[in-house]
């Protein structure tokens, strides 16, 4: 899954004694992978001289585990944030695990129905659970639908066989949700975030390119920046020592909690507004240079 890296034991130091450096959580798209999915061979470069110098790496990414490529996880990161802060891996061993409650996905698949969103899914350890508007943008993009290494993990909530009494709720588990609505929405994106707070915070997704009425739902309390502070806790590691790297909305609350904050050149949503370091554009060398300039490499 992911390299095991050497285990803290919680003085700081690694299982052969020698102090580690810093704990470092990179979102994956429009940060380490660009909008083709392809990391860029100077941030694997930077990415391996890094761990060679004792410091930590963490994919932190709204991504599901599932939906992650073999490519990236081959990298050989230390551990894994997914589904937007609500688990954590470091190697094969389950750091935390959050999971969204039967009638929070109940409310909003009800609300996404009556709101005519027709595009949305539940995602998590067990895979991604879609709606039929959102199999269709899939197979528009034919690659993401049909591939192998994902094929597997892909769900139709249609096709979710659901006990009479039961809901989908209490059938699936997910630890996330995301959606995106037609280009001329029924409800905007602050309707959304107000009408489902009850059970969600709502954060802009990477649609804006299909719709301005997309989301990504997360289990209130639970997101990337209280998973940079739970890793760290769970490694021993001072939040002092912790450092962000993202691009957009989802990636806002672990840029505040990480000591250390940065933007990558191509950041969107203001995040370029809210952190310590702007680096250059994933195009442009942008996790090598925010690693220079940061003193990992």
């Amino acid at each position: 899954m992911v390299s095991n890296g050497s285990i803290n034991d919680g003085s700081g130091k690694a299982s052969d004694g020698k102090a580690h450096g810093k704990l470092v959580f990179i979102d994956i798209d429009g940060t380490l992978a660009d909008e083709n999915h392809i990391v860029p061979e100077s941030a694997k470069a930077a990415c391996r001289a890094a761990q060679a110098n004792r410091h930590r790496l963490f994919i932190c990414t709204g991504r599901s585990l599932p939906k992650i490529e073999r490519s990236i996880l081959d990298l050989g990161f230390d551990g894994v944030v997914s589904v937007a802060g609500a688990q954590a891996n470091l190697g094969e061993r389950v750091l935390f695990q959050h999971f969204v409650t039967p009638e929070a996905i109940d409310a909003a698949t009800e609300y996404f129905k009556r709101h005519d969103i027709e595009s949305y899914q539940w995602q998590g350890a067990d895979g991604m659970y879609i709606s039929q508007g959102y199999l269709r943008h899939l197979q528009a993009k034919k690659s993401a639908w049909n591939s192998g290494e994902f094929a597997k993990y892909w769900h139709v909530i249609d096709d979710v066989e659901i006990p009479e009494g039961s809901t989908l709720g209490h059938v699936i588990r997910a630890s996330k949700g995301s959606y995106f609505s037609k280009p001329d929405p029924d409800v905007s994106f602050e309707d959304v975030q107000r009408d489902l707070s009850p059970w969600f915070t709502t954060v802009h997704a990477s649609y804006d390119r299909i719709s301005p009425n997309n989301g990504e739902l997360l289990i209130n309390g639970v997101d990337k920046g209280t998973a940079v502070r739970d890793v760290a806790a769970a490694l021993g590691c001072d939040i002092a020592d912790t450092i962000a790297i993202g691009d957009s909305d989802n990636d806002t609350a672990m840029l505040k909690m990480a000591d250390t904050s940065v933007a990558m050149g191509n950041a969107i949503h203001g995040i370029k507004d809210i952190v310590d370091i702007v680096t250059t554009d994933i195009h442009d060398d942008g996790i090598a240079n925010a690693f220079t300039t940061l003193g990992l490499v």
